[in-house]
């Protein structure tokens, strides 16, 4: 498993997976025009964490937009979290949100119901 790292741009979130640290970071807006292009590598990683070394990961979502084809991919990445957390992994996530964006927070939310194994955590920053 190799790290990632893709910078933020306009449409698109800055992605740091480092399995030195054990860490994945998502941070910025998505809307990128190729979703699947975008999200594709990283989906797999995800996909990929139950059968790799890491025994743990820590991950934080700090996104202040995301369109509805970026929901659906992150509906995936979460499936490789949460399947890699009921074989054995210690998974910590962290969806954080600023203060007074509540679209983001019940996207959170949303998440929470969906995927109750993972006991994500929203932070208001």
């Amino acid at each position: 498993m190799q790290d990632l790292q893709l910078s933020a741009t306009e449409r698109t979130p800055e992605i740091k997976f480092s399995t030195s640290e054990k860490t994945l970071f998502i941070s910025g807006e998505s809307y990128p025009e190729d979703v699947s292009s975008f999200y594709g590598e990283l989906i797999q990683v995800c996909e990929s964490l139950s059968s790799s070394d890491l025994d743990s990961l820590d991950v934080t979502v700090s996104l202040i937009y995301m369109n509805s084809s970026s929901v659906k991919a992150f509906y995936r990445i979460f499936e490789g979290l949460d399947k890699a957390k009921k074989d054995g992994k210690s998974i910590n996530l962290t969806w954080e949100c600023q203060d007074d964006d509540d679209i983001i927070e019940e996207l959170g939310e949303d998440f929470i119901d969906r995927f109750p194994d993972l006991n994500i955590e929203i932070k208001k920053v």
